[in-house]
């Protein structure tokens, strides 16, 4: 498991919120049969979120192997 700050794990809640919300939207829209433009738009979001946030998981693991020379 990783060993994040909590500012760090705030910082991810952020995007893991993000990725819930746009699925329960997307399912929202097909259980009900009220599939529209949005829900296009909510299929394409996650998808982009998903993207950033292992974006942002790498650039954390990244930060966390870089040690400053003070």
């Amino acid at each position: 498991m990783r060993d994040f700050t909590k500012k760090q794990l705030a910082y991810v809640s952020f995007y893991y919120f993000w990725i819930i919300f746009l699925v329960a939207c997307i399912f929202h829209d097909l259980v009900y049969g009220t599939v529209t433009g949005f829900t296009f738009g909510y299929f394409f979001a996650l998808f982009y979120m998903i993207a950033r946030t292992r974006s942002v998981l790498r650039l954390m693991e990244d930060l966390d192997d870089y040690e400053p020379e003070d």
